[in-house]
């Protein structure tokens, strides 16, 4: 039984709904339960198929443990080792199979068919866009299985979640390259009629001996969004209130949502629902914070924010370019 392949077994495809699981299951075991002149065998190991892909919690175990890629080649890559584990599937490292530069592979296994919109959504958001803050499409590619593998630039460093896990409170002046860094990458989406909508500590690539900052996970994003559109999701804390409340989404919602990221920064992670930081943190960052995470859209800072922000490092630190302090422990 510890074998058994429960997809194969009810004969339905790994991204079958609930439903059609349920469906499949009674009319196999209809068919072969031994009252009706069934094998035994077979009707137990229906039973034991059921009994996994009916329970979200082990049908999500079995889905990651099968569906591993490691090892295994998508396209012209080669898959080599996980990053992370999310509630669409994995992330993994990989390698071309000729050059062997790295490479990054998300690949959509642990959700329905519907999802695919966002996997494909995420790659048309930047798939021609070329900046220092974002990663580069490389490839999207339909596995056998039906799922999608989304293949793009490996980008090495550390997030700015991890960082905060590690060495607590980021002081201000770090905090300040990081969120400039930040925010030209977002005067470039913006301008390209790109709104990332999922601006958080595990989306913010940080390498800090070269003092970059990349943003990733663009699943999220909205592509020049009429009046009608409507947000798909959003990461509590960090969404701005109108993506909450599921409205179309504006520059000004990615702000916000740095705004908040400034104070995880600051704050070492804690504190979040009072939108205070330290005592330390110098007045002209304080104001530029809470410009950024007040409540009404309209009444946050609207265009583009990057020179602002420029004034505010110059007002808080008496330089803009130079003085950029290292992350203890990261300065490798």
């Amino acid at each position: 039984m510890k074998d058994i392949d429960p997809y194969k077994t009810l004969e339905v495809n790994n991204r079958a709904s609930s439903v059609v699981i349920k469906a499949a299951y009674q009319a196999l075991i209809k068919q072969f339960h031994p009252d009706h002149g069934g094998s035994e065998a077979k009707a137990k190991e229906i039973n034991a198929a059921y009994e996994i892909l009916s329970d979200p919690t082990k049908r999500k175990k079995y889905d990651r443990e099968s569906q591993d890629k490691t090892g295994t080649i998508i396209g012209n890559y080669r898959v080599l080792e996980s990053i992370a584990e999310g509630g669409f599937g994995s992330t993994y490292k990989g390698e071309h199979i000729i050059t062997k530069d790295p490479v990054c592979i998300k690949h959509c296994s642990m959700v329905s068919a519907a999802h695919d919109a966002i996997l494909i959504q995420e790659t048309k958001s930047i798939w021609d866009l070329r900046h220092y803050a974002l990663p580069v499409m490389r490839d999207l590619q339909r596995l056998d299985d039906g799922s999608l593998a989304l293949v793009m630039s490996y980008i090495p460093g550390y997030t700015l979640e991890k960082i905060v896990e590690k060495a607590g409170r980021i002081e201000p002046e770090t905090t300040a390259w990081i969120t400039e860094r930040i925010l030209n990458g977002l005067l470039y989406l913006h301008h390209h009629g790109v709104i990332h909508g999922d601006i958080k500590p595990q989306n913010v690539i940080i390498q800090p001996s070269t003092h970059s900052v990349v943003l990733v996970d663009f699943g999220l994003a909205m592509v020049k969004p009429g009046s009608s559109a409507k947000s798909i999701g959003y990461t509590p804390v960090f969404a701005s209130p109108e993506q909450i409340k599921g409205k179309v989404l504006l520059p000004a919602s990615d702000y916000y949502s740095v705004g908040m990221l400034m104070v995880y920064a600051l704050n070492g992670g804690k504190r979040m629902d009072k939108k205070q930081v330290p005592a330390a943190v110098p007045d002209p960052m304080v104001d530029f914070i809470a410009k950024l995470t007040k409540e009404d859209i309209l009444s946050r800072p609207q265009g583009d924010l990057f020179d602002d922000f420029v004034k505010v490092r110059r007002d808080s630190f008496g330089r803009t370019r130079s003085g950029m302090s290292n992350i203890p422990g990261f300065n490798s």
